[in-house]
């Protein structure tokens, strides 16, 4: 029974509860500390599900001064804290559904199981992104699946609104790295596989959060 009950009050919390104040404040935090990783990755990012999962867990936190001194942020920024985080537990902050029927909650979750469960599929046609979305490339051949944050208007480089944060995972058997682009050209990427186009096959499409979405 406590578990059922733990379960619904995580699904309350975790998928779109957020009232428009905190998805606000969700959405300031989430981005720029995306966006920081590119300044300065932190030791827990490794691959592109580990920095959604890294900016969205930080997000969520009270922003006390000793998280600030932790943090030790590129720039200085005054955004309001999410006033109504998902709960903890004994076993940790699982903010990140994992499975259906029965409905259960971790704090690990791959690029594909963000998406799959903690997000909707806003549509192909990447001008319909908002700060925060996800675009994600399936890479069934060359790779596991992919997920960019999109940043657009940043607070550390403002020459452009259209940015995306991503991390490459681990490649030429070195750690790889966080890299930062522009979508513009990012939809000019060497490799087609990359370009978030309805004509490229690996693009699934925009994907918004479930802690950013209206909707739900």
């Amino acid at each position: 029974m406590l578990r059922q009950v733990l379960a619904l009050v995580l699904a309350t919390h975790v998928v779109g509860a957020l009232d428009e104040t905190d998805r606000s404040a969700f959405r300031s935090w989430f981005t720029f500390l995306a966006d920081v990783q590119f300044e300065r990755a932190s030791a827990d990012v490794t691959d592109c599900a580990a920095l959604v999962r890294h900016a969205y867990r930080e997000a969520l936190r009270q922003h006390s001064p000793e998280w600030y001194r932790l943090a030790r942020l590129p720039v200085a920024v005054a955004y309001p804290d999410v006033r109504h985080a998902p709960p903890a537990s004994a076993g940790g902050w699982p903010l990140f559904r994992i499975a259906r029927d029965p409905d259960r909650f971790a704090e690990f979750a791959d690029a594909a199981t963000i998406v799959r469960l903690n997000a909707r599929l806003v549509g192909r046609d990447v001008r319909a992104a908002m700060p925060g979305d996800l675009l994600y490339f399936r890479q069934e051949r060359a790779g596991p699946d992919h997920v960019m944050v999109f940043v657009g208007r940043s607070e550390i480089d403002r020459d452009r609104q259209d940015w995306i944060v991503y991390h490459t995972g681990p490649e030429n058997g070195g750690p790889g790295e966080v890299r930062k682009v522009s979508l513009a050209d990012l939809a000019q990427h060497p490799a087609p596989r990359w370009r978030p186009s309805p004509a490229n096959p690996a693009f699934a499409g925009v994907y918004r959060l479930a802690m950013l979405d209206a909707a739900r």
